[in-house]
């Protein structure tokens, strides 16, 4: 019987490898163990009672349904419509869930001499948008904040106005729906943003 012949190509390759009995490498084990027993005390030292840092930031009692007024107050018509989700989904994402806004980008609505001024400019400011150099409470800012005019109804820009100027340390009054109607309508004609300090300082 011939021996077998081995190729050029057959002797440059290296055999198969073949763990048979090799035992784990202690190390290996030794770090998955240490990895275990640090999942195990983070879990048992968690507090989950701790408010929220991180997500959304907020809290369970933002969370909680809040009882509507009635259908004929000043801001019955904000209270049916959900202002924490809407400033969620529109607002969050630039001002953050704290109102605190960007340090030099996005301006906040915490403490903000805006949210807590006149209802009816801030009404102005949601509808038609704003951009160009705008002051908040002395820092400049040079942005642009889209229209929510076309996009939300006044329920829900007063809604969601409402619930800027109730949280995050601000205490200016609520905003109802009839007054962002007026507010619409007093400015129909216009068709792009306010252009910053400059505008919104000659609105009445």
């Amino acid at each position: 019987m011939s021996p077998e012949v081995v190729t050029p190509q057959a002797s440059r390759e290296n055999p198969d490898p073949q763990e048979a009995a090799n035992p784990i490498p202690r190390w290996v084990l030794a770090l998955a163990l240490l990895l275990a027993l640090w999942c195990s005390y983070y879990i048992l030292r968690l507090n989950v009672t701790t408010a929220t840092e991180y997500g959304d930031q907020r809290t369970a009692s933002d969370l909680r349904q809040q009882p509507k007024a009635a259908a004929g107050g000043a801001a019955g018509a904000a209270a049916a419509v959900d202002g924490a989700a809407i400033f969620s989904a529109r607002c969050a994402a630039c001002h953050q869930a704290t109102g605190a806004g960007l340090p030099g980008v996005f301006p906040p609505l915490a403490g903000s001499n805006w949210v807590n001024g006149r209802d009816t400019t801030v009404i102005q400011i949601v509808l038609h948008g704003i951009q160009g150099t705008l002051t908040v409470n002395g820092v400049t800012y040079n942005g642009a904040m889209p229209t929510f005019g076309p996009q939300l109804s006044d329920a829900e820009i007063a809604a969601v106005l409402t619930h800027a100027r109730s949280h995050w340390g601000n205490t200016a009054t609520a905003v109802g729906a009839q007054q962002v109607t007026a507010q619409r309508a007093a400015t129909a004609q216009r068709n792009e943003p306010w252009q910053g300090d400059a505008d919104l300082s000659t609105l009445p």
